[in-house]
């Protein structure tokens, strides 16, 4: 088993806490850490696991870690661990600039360690099985994908825009595993709205060489809680549901029943729903975490990707830095 530790526990800290202890046959629970005292206090009371006062401390202890402490943290924990010959599981983005991915990249090359990044969305069963249909369907084209994630204002999440906070995902998803052709133009618009000074809507319309279109679509200012992908292929349309893990395939038809009267009975399309395994996407990610270490391999959501992803951000984020402020009558 890999003696894991997890820093950083706060809300999902504390859900890989959970995960972790749900996969006894993968990894034994060394300990947890994080600056705040009270938060060190709640997990322990939680799980009753134990609690380390410095994260150095931690670190002498185990062989792996996961990073769930804020973005802002992740180059300084995350050279740490390396310095430290962790394997690292740091949560999305791996960092706030492409530099410093490359940074850390380059760090747990150094180590000899794997360096995981918490891309959950790829770990969702929607994703998994849109991709497979999608790599059978690659002879009728795509011709566009449609993302869009949504969440009503949070205002415990003031550190990051919502392009680091929830498109960073889609963008990993659309750009880095769906559809990874080369891109030939980038345009964004954005909106701060509940927020100081950060963006809080955010829509980016990728052009590919190929000809397809990618337009990402997210909002931390939207009153109902919306995870969706839709593929336009030139024989199907694809919709996933990522929040509710449904799949569903609409196929043009020219099926037609003859029952030897007028008007026959038209198939104008026929809708596919796919059974979905019930896999919890956090569960999943730390399985292939601990495949990744045993193996000796890349994992899924590796480094290199993180970092393309966080690339991809930066160029939106450059598109709409001077984003208007959308002044509301209700305040």
């Amino acid at each position: 088993m890999i003696k894991i530790g997890v820093v950083g526990v706060g809300s999902m800290g504390r859900n890989h806490v959970r995960n972790i202890l749900a996969l006894p046959g993968h990894y034994e629970l060394v300990g947890c850490y994080d600056e705040a005292e009270a938060s060190r206090n709640i997990v322990r009371e939680m799980f009753d696991v134990s609690c380390f006062n410095s994260v150095e401390q931690l670190f002498r202890e185990t062989d792996a870690v996961v990073l769930a402490v804020p973005s802002s943290l992740h180059r300084e924990y995350g050279l740490l661990a390396a310095e430290y010959k962790q394997h690292a599981l740091i949560e999305k983005p791996i960092a706030l600039s492409e530099a410093d991915g490359v940074l850390l990249c380059e760090a747990f090359a150094k180590a000899g360690k794997t360096l995981m990044v918490g891309h959950i969305e790829r770990y969702n069963p929607a994703v998994i099985e849109m991709k497979k249909i999608l790599e059978s369907e690659c002879s009728a084209g795509i011709i566009a994908i449609d993302a869009k994630r949504c969440s009503p204002f949070d205002p415990r999440i003031g550190d990051t825009n919502v392009i680091y906070d929830l498109m960073i995902h889609d963008l990993d998803i659309v750009l880095n595993y769906l559809l990874p052709d080369p891109i030939a133009t980038v345009s964004a618009s954005a909106l701060t709205v509940r927020s100081k000074s950060y963006s809080d809507y955010v829509q980016a319309v990728i052009q590919h060489e190929g000809g397809a279109i990618s337009t990402i679509c997210a909002s931390r200012v939207t009153e109902n809680k919306i995870r969706t992908i839709d593929v336009h292929t030139k024989q199907a349309f694809i919709q996933a549901d990522l929040l509710n893990k449904t799949l569903q395939v609409t196929r043009k038809t020219s099926f037609a029943l003859d029952v030897g009267y007028t008007p026959m009975y038209k198939q104008e399309s026929i809708v596919e729903k796919i059974m979905l395994p019930n896999v919890e996407p956090l569960k999943a990610e730390l399985m292939e975490f601990a495949k990744a270490i045993t193996e000796g391999r890349d994992a899924l959501t590796h480094g290199e990707d993180a970092t393309k992803a966080v690339q991809y951000a930066e160029t939106v984020h450059s598109l709409t830095a001077n984003c208007p402020r959308l002044e509301c009558a209700n305040g």
